[in-house]
């Protein structure tokens, strides 16, 4: 990801670089996956995230259920 970039920027330049008989599917993967990386990105930067440990640590609780 580029920080100088918009998203449409970013999207535009994603499926700039599929090939030319790229399917309708293809774009609408290509363009879901920059979105939730945005998202996972901001996330992060909010401090909206767990630790590896925190996550292991909740699917062994999970897994007890």
């Amino acid at each position: 990801m580029n920080a100088t970039m918009t998203f449409k920027e970013e999207a535009l330049l994603a499926i700039s670089r599929l090939p030319a008989r790229a399917t309708t599917q293809r774009v609408r993967e290509t363009v879901d996956i920059l979105a939730a990386l945005r998202e996972s990105e901001r996330a992060s930067a909010e401090g909206k995230v767990f630790s590896h440990d925190e996550v292991v640590r909740r699917f062994r609780a999970w897994r007890k259920q």
